[in-house]
């Protein structure tokens, strides 16, 4: 080199278009051809080569992660490398402290989405400017305009909305990427100040884990993965971690050469089949049919836990025989409570009233066995514990019935609930997967009551991993806290909330048990609305016909259930049709199943719909604003974590934003900047709220930064005050954090999602989930106060779902022979990196079904071949990928491909009816009613029916 090293931002873009237009045209070109003469290099490269030698010179290193939802394995520690504040590549950090010297460590953590996410933030997707569309919505036509012109346009529409609609007629959708930081509050203080509705997608997304939520009244418990180091047996039941935990996969290798036995249970050879001890084939949505079989062997050949299932389930509770009913106070008493129920103590010889307060049984032996005469105020009634009435209901799924079913061999089953019954610890990784399933509810009753049966739940090593989630605890309070400064603000939420604390504990409630019903209390005042209820009303209940049309079975329409549901208050939709349509973090027109009908009849509706993003999505294809945000190494922000990987994470500043991009924290303040500007300009000072109280219009952006102390300007600060106020983290500072990028998570704190984990955060120890249950002996946050197989609700009397069973997955989609599941990828979490040129270089690049070798044979399908998958609603194009993996009648689409990477843009997505499900509609049953991210009806994808056919073939480009 001729003169000193300065890489500019344009001229890396230079560099790097001339060494990719370099590669390209050597790539096209044919064999034959003369190679044409490389692109000149920029000044201060000798060629386009130098261009990656440069790479290991950098200024200085900055810590960072990605605030993409890549879930279980949520987060990890980054250095990221910088040269005249542009961001040459990133690093894993391999600085991750070991717990203790019995279990490995966390390092390394990364994969490699994150390793190139310093080209993505770079690539053509990247949105650098504020567009306003021009022209029809779709057609990808855009004006350039300031910043000052869009938020003034969207705040006075916001406000001619506030003021002849309500601000209820205001949606946020925040999709996946939400965070502990200013995103994370940011949304949720707009959604507060403005008394607007925030879209809770979790049920929609399909992991809201329906099962553990009826099971445990809680969805949010999960061990640390070097808990699993613990465990000698691992059921990969539901998931396939090897494939999208990257980060954390080496726990499981690792336990298996500590003698842990790994059991794998699925329809196709997966990727962490390859590496268990043990895979067992089982078809498709047959899950809770293979556990139900394993529970009645447990049963059958007495080897169960009777001492657990005594203390810790709803077993021993009684039932009556006459009614089908739990036996309860009020069947002694006018005015009885319907929450306390009775068991035949052996040791005393008689009926009495189960602990509530405590699981500590106390000297007493609850019959597991036996009917008992009681008298009633309707008389004379037999009764029976709910143990008796299981091992009936669980004699009709023996090993040899349920292989018609599962197609999984007896002798397979019995081997299976052998290693189950006689493991030391086991657990079971699902991840989100049933969930996905139409009757994915079942499945997860019955995973549960295998390991409750046999006592695998509190101790290390075992347990079911539900929904992991950890979250930094003051974001979510800073949220809703007074406009007086934040640590005064909490103080004040904290002493308002004190009578409601002093009343639980009088009642007896844990401290889980009051978080969980407050987080209920807020859920109910309208705040949030399910997204699956809310996008059924445009136009996908039509699709779908309701469930009914699918599922023959139902007693009565979809409609009718969720008709009740409503009118009694168990689920919530709110009346007000939206005008405004905010996605800030979310990319709903693809994440939707069925979303051509959102775009059909949802999206013309909309006087506005705006899209905040780093990047082109499909969303905001058809928005009428898109305002860019920051790439995830240009913003100071917090992440939240998941006990997996107990550690939360930063991204810092590490580079200048990218033309005119703005972090969220500063977004959602110009939001209410030039809403409050506006409303004075035109006058405007007040607004009715939707409970009919009177607020300022006049004051949104003082109350939004804290009477004006943390405002666009100060984004690192507040981030250094909501540290100052947090007791979870260990008393880290912002800058602390800052430096090291990371900290441990030391306490579980006051937030509703952490509290299920019910456990202690200790230094030296690994996280074990739901300790705090069997060891020291808490009511679980059921009806019963115990973990609950029998729920004599309404609804799942009528739909014949008291206990747990196995039923059909419907024929979604048609009367066709193939079903149709998905997962995440390898290479993309979402849609945040499935148009990654380097990432689809270790693919296909395309779309791709993964289809069975024979199915692929009896359709005159070849490996390559671009085919047609249909059924009743449609139809879409995708290229098969002919696997030995796939089990026959399996047809694979791994999720988060945009609709624009299809043609026509119909995706996969397209064909799903996703109906659902009324047995979720449910209420008033305690824990049977919905808060935040559980207790909604969700939205279902797996085991659609379909059939494909060939187009023709593709051509093999050379390389």
């Amino acid at each position: 080199m001729n003169e000193p090293w300065t890489l500019t931002r344009r001229r890396f873009l230079q560099a790097g278009g001339a060494a990719v237009l370099g590669l390209s045209l050597r790539r096209l070109l044919p064999a034959t051809a003369t190679a044409a003469p490389a692109p000149p290099s920029p000044t201060g490269y000798g060629d386009w080569r130098d261009v990656y030698r440069q790479r290991w010179r950098w200024d200085r290193i900055a810590k960072g992660t990605h605030h993409v939802n890549c879930w279980y394995q949520r987060g990890c520690n980054w250095n990221v490398y910088v040269k005249d504040g542009f961001v040459l590549r990133e690093e894993q950090a391999g600085i991750y402290p070991q717990t203790n010297a019995d279990v490995p460590d966390f390092n390394p953590r990364g994969c490699q989405k994150g390793a190139c996410y310093s080209a993505r933030m770079h690539d053509p997707t990247r949105v650098t400017h504020p567009l306003k569309r021009v022209g029809r919505r779709g057609r990808g036509r855009w004006k350039r305009v300031t910043w000052e012109e869009a938020l003034d346009d969207i705040a006075d529409r916001m406000i001619d909305v506030i003021m002849r609609d309500g601000p209820g007629s205001i949606y946020w959708d925040f999709g996946t990427s939400f965070t502990n930081g200013g995103h994370g509050v940011g949304v949720v203080r707009n959604n507060f100040v403005l008394d607007t509705i925030m879209l809770d997608a979790n049920a929609e997304i399909g992991d809201h884990h329906p099962g553990a939520a009826v099971t445990t009244g809680k969805i949010c418990y999960a061990s640390s993965a070097d808990d699993w180091f613990y465990s000698d047996l691992i059921l990969v039941w539901g998931g396939n971690p090897l494939y999208t935990q990257i980060p954390n996969a080496h726990f499981l290798t690792e336990a298996r050469y500590n003698g842990t036995r790994i059991v794998t249970i699925a329809p196709d050879f997966s990727a962490s089949s390859i590496h268990s001890d043990l895979w067992v084939p089982v078809a498709m949505g047959t899950d809770a049919a293979l556990a139900l079989s394993i529970a009645h062997l447990i049963i059958e050949e007495n080897r169960y836990d009777a001492d657990f299932v005594r203390e810790q389930t709803d077993l021993p509770l009684l039932v009556r025989k006459d009614t089908g009913l739990y036996l309860r106070e009020s069947d002694f008493k006018k005015g009885g409570a319907d929450d306390v129920f009775y068991i035949y103590d052996e040791a005393g010889d008689r009926i009495e009233p189960a602990p509530k307060r405590s699981l500590e049984l106390g000297g007493r032996r609850p019959s597991l066995e036996g009917e008992f005469s009681v008298r009633t105020i309707a008389g004379e009634v037999v009764v029976e514990p709910v143990f008796a009435h299981l091992r009936r209901h669980l004699r009709r799924y023996s090993p040899e019935h349920t292989a018609r079913i599962t197609g999984t061999d007896p002798r397979l089953i019995r081997r299976l609930a052998s290693m189950i019954a006689g493991a030391r610890a086991a657990t079971i990784m699902t991840e989100s997967n049933f969930s996905k399933y139409y009757h994915g509810m079942e499945m997860e009753r019955s995973q549960i009551l295998v390991l409750a049966l046999c006592g695998h739940f509190g101790k290390k090593g075992s347990g079911m991993n539900a929904f992991p989630w950890l979250t930094v605890e003051a974001p979510e309070a800073a949220g809703v806290a007074p406009s007086m400064p934040l640590k005064l603000g909490m103080i004040a939420l904290g002493v308002e909330s004190a009578p409601a604390i002093i009343k639980a504990k009088a009642e007896g409630k844990t401290w889980e048990m009051f978080l969980l019903e407050q987080a209920r209390k807020e859920y109910a005042r309208g705040g949030f609305v399910p997204s699956p209820l809310f996008f059924h009303r445009y136009g996908m209940s039509e699709r779908t016909g309701g469930a009914k049309r699918w599922d023959p079975s139902l007693p009565r329409e979809t409609s009718a259930y969720l008709e009740e549901a409503l009118e009694n208050g168990w689920q919530m939709m709110p009346e007000t049709e939206p005008k405004i349509f905010m996605s800030v973090g979310g990319n709903f027109l693809r994440r939707v199943r069925g979303y051509p009908e959102l775009i059909k009849n949802f999206v013309p509706r909309l006087d506005l719909l705006v899209n905040v993003d780093w990047r082109m999505s499909s969303t905001g294809l058809y928005s009428d604003y898109v305002l860019p945000v920051t790439a995830w190494y240009e913003r100071n922000d917090i992440t939240w974590a998941t006990p997996h990987a107990p550690f939360s994470q930063v991204t810092t500043r590490a580079a200048t934003p990218l033309g005119e991009a703005k972090s969220d924290w500063e977004i959602h303040c110009l939001f209410m900047k030039h809403i409050q500007k506006r409303a004075k300009e035109r006058g405007i000072t007040v607004f009715r709220d939707r409970a009919g109280k009177q607020r300022r219009l006049d004051q949104v952006y003082d109350r939004m930064t804290y009477g004006g102390r943390y405002t666009e300007e100060d984004g690192e600060d507040f981030l250094r005050a909501l540290l100052e106020v947090n007791t979870n983290l260990g008393g880290v500072t912002w800058d602390e954090l800052k430096e090291k990028g990371f900290a441990r998570f030391t306490a579980l704190g006051s937030s509703p999602v952490n509290i299920g984990n019910a456990t202690d955060i200790e230094p030296d120890q690994t996280i074990t989930a739901n300790v705090w249950h069997v060891r020291d002996k808490y009511p679980w946050p059921t009806l019963t106060r115990r973990m609950q197989f029998f729920i004599d609700h309404p609804f799942y009397r009528e739909l014949g779902e008291t206990l747990p069973v196995h039923k059909d997955n419907p024929a979604i989609g048609g009367d066709y022979p193939l079903q149709m599941t998905g997962g995440h990828t390898r290479w993309s979490i979402h849609a945040s990196w499935r148009d990654t040129p380097l990432l689809m270089r270790l693919q296909r690049g395309r779309p791709a079904a993964f289809v069975s070798v024979r199915d692929a044979a009896e359709r005159g399908i070849k490996d390559g071949d671009l085919v047609r998958v249909h059924n009743d609603l449609g139809s879409f194009e995708i290229e098969a990928k002919v696997s030995a993996a796939m089990r026959p009648g399996q047809v694979a689409v791994y999720h988060a491909w945009e609709p624009h990477q299809f043609r026509r843009r119909r995706s996969h997505q397209s064909v799903i009816a996703t109906p659902l499900n009324p047995i979720q509609f449910a209420g008033g049953y305690y824990h049977l009613q919905p808060l935040m991210i559980m207790g909604e009806p969700g939205m279902n994808d797996r085991g659609t029916r379909i059939e494909i056919e060939p187009l023709r073939r593709r051509r093999r480009s050379r390389t």
